[in-house]
């Protein structure tokens, strides 16, 4: 605790001083009070707030405390950039901020302050309803919940929740897993301390309120790190402390019995990892939950076994995890985005569809079945929608749909198409899902060769096929390997040595990080850290 300069003591040899020496010393004592001062400024957190609850289209009013003095940055909202800010020298802002108006009525967005460099300063949660800003969550039925940014594996944190039912009860799950219970005061609210288990992967975490039939109330993310405090200016890399200015380590590519972590952040460009020709098409093949064993040498596949003898295996590929939907939003966005179930969820991240046209080039979602005109059901019945058995749509296996950017625009989400409309010249990168008969989840081994034997001709027949490459993959297989099972991955190109095999390490970030190398685009999350899959194209 310093004391004033005036009111220093004095000791016999500064009495005898002379009065320069004095005035110097009263200098340096002020210095060191001004010091002091700004030390403790820097270490008060950031935090920013703005209304419970908001209107699609509507401008709000976002408040910072606790920045740095003159600090400027970027307000963003679902990772989107809205507008700018800086603070001031007190270390506070208040800016107005429109909700976008793509923004999906009764889902929960972020707004984030961050850095020109896009590290991650304070962030927040608001709930997107029909009602204006003004009116509290408990009026308008908008149930929202919200923790701290960040946390530690096998720490604790606070959720609070606002807008339930009076008296509701409910479970909190983190990815899926109760840890926590709930009960909604009479003014609809609660407080309930959280425990983080230890086993939480470094990366996103989803955090959930649900009642006790398990339907979902309400739901955020925060990031696992080593520090839930972060330095103002900064997001904390997971392993280690974080400093002034740093940026998140995307996570690493999963070995046998480890568990991958993601990253919702865009990674830089890497230098190749192998050769891969800039390919005219890419065409994506997804079937669903059999493990390699029992498709590779499987009686009940004898065409897809005959492509391994003409094309190129990977012996060494692995899921992210369970359940299906977090490999599709990990294949197309570098990370599983706190996504631990199949529910519907509206991400508002960057992902591959929409690194595709920021290229120049086209893509297509052809998802069998699908009914179409941006069609965001859950599920639809099943139908006759080309080659194959009729069979159900489902919006877990389309991740299109749960990009905010695709399904909040029209003239996007009509690249949304049916299988029946398939063209292999329509567009440079087609992800192609069969019915959930064709791709092995209701049906058989068979079921899914028999599809691949009618369709797959389709394209290799074309005149689209020369420099293209098809890709033949699954979502997950049965066991827990790696955390998602090990999964068979085919690369059909017309140059590729017949019968080619690679035994490396291989996922579905793998996947990502060679397609964007290809086309030269920037790697999404944990893509900049997987390895690319190198096949003699």
């Amino acid at each position: 605790m310093f004391q004033s300069p005036s009111r220093l003591p004095l000791t016999n040899g500064l009495k005898r001083s002379s009065p320069r020496k004095l005035r110097l010393f009263a200098v340096m004592a002020v210095a060191v009070l001004a010091l002091s001062a700004v030390m403790t400024a820097a270490a008060a957190s950031a935090s920013i707030s703005a209304p419970a609850t908001a209107a699609p289209g509507s401008q709000i009013t976002v408040a910072g405390k606790g920045f740095g003095a003159g600090q400027a940055g970027v307000l963003t909202y679902n990772g989107g950039q809205v507008t700018n800010f800086t603070a001031s020298s007190a270390g506070s802002f208040s800016a107005p901020f429109t909700i976008p108006s793509s923004a999906a009525l009764g889902s929960v967005g972020r707004i984030s302050a961050k850095t020109s460099a896009s590290a991650l300063l304070a962030t927040t949660t608001l709930a997107i309803g029909a009602v204006a800003a003004t009116v509290p969550p408990a009026v308008s039925g908008v149930a929202t919940i919200s923790v701290p940014a960040y946390a530690n594996p096998g720490g604790q944190v606070n959720v609070a929740g606002s807008g339930f039912a009076a008296g509701k009860t409910g479970n909190l799950t983190i990815n899926g897993c109760k840890e926590a219970t709930f009960t909604a005061s009479s003014a609809g609210s609660f407080s309930v301390a959280f425990p983080i288990p230890s086993s939480t992967p470094l990366g996103t975490s989803r955090i959930s309120a649900k009642d006790t039939a398990g339907t979902l109330i309400a739901t955020t993310t925060l990031e696992m790190g080593s520090s839930a405090t972060p330095t103002p200016g900064s997001t904390p890399t997971p392993g280690s402390t974080p400093t002034a200015g740093s940026t998140p380590t995307p996570g690493s590519t999963p070995t046998a019995g480890s568990t991958p972590t993601a990253s919702p952040t865009t990674g830089p460009t890497l230098p190749p990892s192998g050769t891969v020709p800039n390919f005219s098409h890419v065409y994506v093949i997804i079937f669903e939950n059999k493990e390699y064993s029992s498709v590779i040498g499987s009686s009940s596949a004898p065409f897809i076994n005959s492509l391994v003898s003409k094309y190129g295996l990977s012996t060494g590929f692995y899921a992210e995890r369970h359940p299906s939907e977090p490999n599709y939003i990990a294949l197309t966005s570098g990370g599983t985005q706190g996504i631990a179930d199949d529910g519907v969820y509206n991400l508002g991240v960057n992902n591959l569809f929409d690194q595709i046209t920021a290229s120049g080039r086209t893509w297509k979602s052809v998802q069998q079945g699908n009914p179409g005109n941006c069609f965001a059901g859950s599920s639809s019945s099943a139908v006759t929608d080309g080659v194959g058995k009729s069979g159900a749509y489902v919006r877990k296996h389309n991740p299109a749909i749960s990009y905010t950017s695709i399904s909040g625009n029209s003239s996007k989400c009509a690249n949304i198409t049916n299988l029946a409309s398939f063209d292999p010249a329509a567009a440079n990168f087609q992800f192609i899902t069969p019915n959930m008969i064709n791709d092995m989840h209701d049906g058989t081994v068979a079921d899914g060769d028999n599809f691949l034997k009618a369709f797959l001709p389709k394209i290799t027949s074309s005149p689209a096929f020369a420099n293209s490459v098809v890709y033949l993959t699954f979502d997950e297989g049965t066991t827990n390997v790696s955390g998602g099972g090990h999964v068979m991955t085919i690369a059909v190109t017309p140059n590729m040595t017949a019968g080619y095999k690679t035994s490396a390490s291989y996922t579905h970030y793998s996947m990502l990080h060679t397609i964007e190398q290809a086309w030269g685009l920037s790697y999404l999350g944990s893509a900049s850290s997987a390895s690319s899959m190198a096949f003699p194209y």
